[in-house]
């Protein structure tokens, strides 16, 4: 029995009494998994379905969030963050208010902010396709369980063999679930593994510094939105005694802000969210 087989097999197994129950997993329409995806980068899952929920109620197609203001989707994305993320769905729902995804399968990575991982999404979740979405998540489970360094290179070079006789989009759930669950990137709980005796346990740990939030630009970013939302036209000299920075550090967020869409400033003083 080989390693690979042994694999899958335990992990379908494991995955009978431990899948979670989401809406959006019995459904093959593209614009939810389009936009669950996109809500639950950087975001818990239980936390990123509760913003789905709210948003598919508001906006069930594309259409309906293209006719709608880039302020009301940042006022509802508020709280989730990396707000470039909001702006970047909003821009793909205009685009597909006026084609579809049929019409670009399967080149879903030319709308804004689709990457790779979350084109292969759509790929299995929507269409069948014999993919295996690859995230940090899903490398993680790869390089502890088969001892290899490259797990992209792995997956991409056995992804056929993995998927033979089951669907990709169960497969790629389990996936998710048990490095949620069990193979996490923190503290893995292996002694509650079904993998204990096969698994390589390659952990490798990464140093990484991460940048205080506290002061950072992404901070100071999310401020000026939260002000911009809740306020109209607001001046140049306002918005600095409320965003208490040097005004250097401040200019450069609102042109890096005003070059991503995001915000429009009128005759260098006043400040308000994109139309």
């Amino acid at each position: 029995m080989s390693k690979q087989y042994i694999f899958k097999k335990k992990l379908l197994s494991w995955s009978t009494k431990n899948t979670r129950e989401y809406s959006w997993r019995n459904t093959q329409d593209p614009w939810k998994i389009l936009l669950l995806e996109v809500i639950s980068q950087q975001t818990q899952l239980d936390r990123a379905n509760k913003y789905y929920q709210k948003f598919i109620k508001k906006f069930p197609s594309p259409s309906e969030m293209a006719k709608a203001s880039k302020k009301e989707i940042l006022k509802m994305w508020s709280g989730l963050g990396y707000n470039s993320r909001a702006i970047r769905l909003h821009e793909a729902s205009k685009i597909l208010s006026k084609s579809s995804f049929d019409s670009i399968y399967p080149d879903f990575d030319v709308l804004p902010g689709v990457g790779e991982y979350t084109k292969n999404a759509l790929l299995s979740f929507a269409y069948n396709d014999k993919v295996i979405t690859q995230d940090t998540n899903v490398l993680r489970i790869f390089s502890r369980f088969f001892g290899i360094e490259d797990p992209q290179k792995f997956i991409n070079e056995n992804q056929k063999n993995l998927l033979k006789n089951i669907r990709s989009r169960k497969f790629n759930e389990v996936l998710m679930d048990f490095g949620s669950e069990i193979c996490k990137s923190k503290n893995p709980s292996c002694s509650l593994c079904m993998f204990d005796n096969e698994c390589k346990k390659f952990i490798q740990v990464k140093q990484t510094r991460q940048q205080a939030f506290k002061g950072s630009n992404r901070e100071i970013r999310g401020k000026i939105i939260k002000h911009l939302i809740d306020n109209n036209n607001v001046e140049m000299s306002s918005l600095k005694m409320v965003i208490k920075t040097e005004d250097n550090k401040l200019k450069n967020i609102l042109k890096k802000l005003e070059s991503e869409g995001m915000i429009t400033i009128k005759n260098k003083k006043l400040i308000e969210i994109s139309t």
